[in-house]
């Protein structure tokens, strides 16, 4: 099942997307007569996504084409999760990275780093680029969504808790990093950071999870591409590794390393595309906070 959230007369809305069309949770609820949250927040967060795709699942997509619909098209993507949770990440999940960066065979634990809540915005927000800072890049992720809680869970037993997935945009202050390698939070955690797509896909929309292509972009066009088959580290292994650290909660993101990044400048447009979903990008623009590297 595939989700998007899209914004009309101002307003935030929620649909199912199905056969190209969109038909909102508003609808649904209307002639189904159900009570769903009509955001992913509050069907993540009110333990109501998996009741939302067992009826998908069963009856609902049958009957969505009946349904009263908005072109896909037409719609303005919108920000997915309005009030996320933690936003956990992988770094160098790829061997090519690995091998580029380091020049070192990969470690057996993954590298780690959380992004502020201030990191987060969405589809078609700005990219600030802190003043001062002129070595900022851009990398496109696949992003897991956790539908709900977890501790201490083994990788057979992840799938269970994942509610879905969506594209992803890293952003990292390269000079900050290459000073020290301790300096990684420090240079992943401004303002505008991190940037979120518009749809949340369930594990089944694709036939192989391991042949979904992750792909990021600078102004229109593919820099770097991977499948998530290539990931060291697969996505049941990091919601495993992460709830061994703490409680996984829903809404909860983990973004999950990425193919390959650019350096991004004023004007430029940074994307993330991953098959099946609606592609992600984000203006660039200069703010006015001077980063000090040390």
């Amino acid at each position: 099942m595939k989700l998007t959230a899209f914004k009309e007369h101002q307003k935030s809305y929620c649909g199912i997307v199905h056969e190209g069309k969109v038909v909102s949770l508003q609808t649904i609820n209307y002639i189904e007569g159900k009570n769903w949250s009509i955001d992913l927040d509050g069907l993540l967060k009110e333990g109501q996504w998996e009741e939302l795709v067992g009826w998908y699942r069963s009856s609902g997509r049958n009957k969505l084409s009946s349904f009263p619909y908005r072109k896909l098209e037409n719609l303005q993507p919108d920000d997915m999760l309005l009030c996320p949770g933690k936003t956990l990440g992988v770094g160098m999940n790829y061997v090519e990275k690995v091998m580029e960066l380091t020049g070192e065979a990969p470690k057996k634990e993954p590298v780690t780093f959380m992004k502020p809540p201030t990191t987060l915005i969405g589809p078609g927000a700005a990219v600030q680029l802190p003043k001062g800072s002129t070595s900022v890049a851009a990398e496109g992720e696949l992003a897991i969504i956790i539908g709900k809680t977890c501790r201490d869970i083994e990788v057979r037993e992840a799938q269970r808790f994942i509610a879905g997935y969506t594209t992803a945009l890293d952003m990292t202050e390269k000079d900050i990093h290459r000073a020290d390698d301790k300096y990684l939070q420090w240079s992943k955690s401004f303002d505008t950071f991190c940037s979120l797509g518009s749809d949340l896909v369930s594990g089944d929309h694709w036939s192989s999870l391991e042949d979904v292509i992750v792909k990021t972009t600078l102004n229109g066009k593919v820099t770097h591409e991977n499948t998530v088959g290539n990931m060291m580290y697969s996505p049941a292994f990091i919601v495993s590794f992460f709830s061994k650290i703490m409680t996984l909660q829903p809404g909860d993101v983990i973004l999950t390393g990425t193919p390959g990044s650019n350096m991004i400048h004023p004007g430029d447009r940074p994307g993330c595309l991953i098959t099946g979903l609606n592609p992600l990008e984000n203006p660039v623009e200069r703010k006015e906070t001077r980063v000090t590297v040390l």
